[in-house]
C-alpha cells in the first residue's frame, strides 16, 4: 500500500452551537477518494483542513501530499470555482498548464464542452461553464492531488456523468489522487 497522503488524529473542529467535525481520526490513501453527507455535515470543513484553510480545535493533522520537482502537490477547487476574474478560459488553462500562451492543453476545453468559449471572462460564463473550467484548469494543473469541493454540483445533470468520467480518465493518465466532495 502506498504512503498515506493525510493522516487525522481526533481532529475536532468547533462550529457556533455543536462541532462542525468531531473526533476525525483517518487516513486518506492516493487514489480516489469521495467524501458523502448531507448538507451541512462537514465535508467543507473537512477540505478546508486538508488544503490548510482551517486548523483544528483539536487533534492533529498530518500533511504526507508528496511532492515533486516540476509539480504542484496539490491544487483547490472550491465550491465557487476559484478562477481568476482577469483571465479568459484558456488563459486559465494555460496559465496553470505552463504553456505561456493562450493555447490549452490535452483538448480539456473540448472534453468539458467549452472549446467555443476559450475567450470568454468567467464573468460572462454560466455557473455551469465556470465550473467545468475550474475542474479543467485543475486537471491541467497535473497536480499530484486535487481536492474538489462539489465541482459538478451547477452542471447540466444530463452531462455530470460525461464530465466526471473525464476526471477520472484523466487522474488515472497522470497518477493523480482526487479527494472530491
Amino acid at each position: 500500500m502506498s504512503a498515506a497522503l493525510w493522516k487525522l488524529e481526533g481532529v475536532t473542529l468547533a462550529g457556533r452551537r455543536s462541532p462542525r467535525l468531531e473526533d476525525v481520526s483517518l487516513e486518506l490513501q492516493p487514489g480516489i477518494t469521495a467524501v458523502l453527507g448531507h448538507s451541512g455535515a462537514g465535508k467543507t470543513s473537512l477540505l478546508n483542513l486538508l488544503v490548510g484553510f482551517e486548523r483544528p480545535d483539536r487533534g492533529e493533522i498530518e500533511t504526507l501530499v508528496p511532492s515533486e520537482k516540476g509539480r504542484l502537490s496539490l491544487f483547490w477547487v472550491p465550491q465557487t470555482g476559484g478562477l481568476w476574474p482577469h483571465l479568459s478560459a484558456g488563459e486559465h488553462l494555460a496559465v496553470v498548464a505552463g504553456t505561456g500562451d493562450s493555447r490549452e492543453p490535452n483538448g480539456l476545453l473540448d472534453a468539458f464542452d467549452l472549446h467555443d468559449l476559450a475567450d470568454r471572462l468567467p464573468s460572462t460564463l454560466s455557473q455551469g461553464e465556470r465550473a467545468r473550467l475550474a475542474v479543467a484548469r485543475a486537471l491541467a494543473s497535473r497536480a499530484r492531488v486535487l481536492v474538489m469541493d462539489e465541482p459538478l454540483v451547477h452542471v447540466d445533470p444530463a452531462r455530470v456523468g460525461a464530465y466526471r468520467q473525464v476526471v477520472f480518465d484523466w487522474c488515472q493518465r497522470y497518477d493523480i489522487s482526487l479527494v472530491i466532495a
